[in-house]
């Protein structure tokens, strides 16, 4: 019998950049493997929230006062001209001199476009990632959040999207999924797991991404019980 889908979950933080850079990597090996592969299960990709820093503040600050708070002033310029390349890698034009701030209501509007729009969560998700990483916006942002809310089918108009941002909807539901994250024992991301069973952590590159969808669909056409364990390590915040 032929495997029909294949669910992947990645847990991710928006204001990390390996998130993206990881998720790319992900798409361009799922790519490369329907191209040699006419019979490719369907890929369903759907993002759960972690927070690296919860106790950031929703007042935006400096990206690069942030990074010399965490890492050490001379530090920062290095730091982001390797990302820089590694974007520029993945087709994208890194900006990493924005303002930083919480994510906690970049992962409401995620949650509530996986309950809402599902189908519509993964744009949702790349246009948060490009905006913080590449167009200095902040994830504290309700303007820019409710307008992408709307481009996203979430909310009919702006107001409502600034109004939902102000409620408590999906607020339960997040903090419960940051816990459930810490309780498997996740402690970076990108985490990606596949079918419930296979775990990968970090952005590890397309071509072991490749390796390990081969791998996980041999396993689950051939009906094979495998315990779950991380197959691939690479970068992660």
């Amino acid at each position: 019998m032929s495997l029909q889908k294949i669910q992947i979950d990645i847990t991710s933080d928006v204001v990390c950049p390996f998130c993206p850079i990881g998720t790319k990597q992900l798409t361009a090996a799922i790519d490369q493997y329907k191209s040699t592969h006419p019979s490719a299960p369907e890929f369903n990709i759907r993002f759960l929230p972690y927070q690296l820093d919860p106790t950031m503040s929703e007042t935006p600050i400096p990206r690069t006062q942030y990074l010399a708070k965490k890492f050490g002033a001379e530090r920062v310029e290095p730091i982001n001209k390797a990302m820089e390349a590694k974007f520029e890698a993945i087709g994208l034009k890194g900006d990493f001199n924005g303002p930083v701030s919480n994510s906690h209501l970049a992962h409401r509007l995620l949650s509530w476009a996986s309950r809402r729009a599902p189908q519509n969560q993964f744009a949702l998700s790349m246009d948060l990632f490009e905006g913080f990483h590449c167009n200095r916006h902040h994830t504290s942002d309700r303007a820019w959040l409710a307008s992408l809310g709307v481009k996203h089918g979430l909310f009919r108009d702006e107001q409502e999207g600034l109004e939902w941002l102000d409620s408590e909807t999906c607020e339960e539901e997040v903090k419960g999924a940051y816990r459930r994250a810490k309780e498997a024992g996740i402690t970076g991301v990108p985490f990606f797991v596949f079918q419930d069973k296979y775990a990968a952590s970090g952005a590890a590159g397309t071509d072991e991404f490749v390796k390990l969808l081969e791998e996980i669909i041999r396993l689950e056409t051939e009906n094979k019980t495998a315990t779950t364990k991380t197959e691939v390590n690479g970068d992660a915040c």
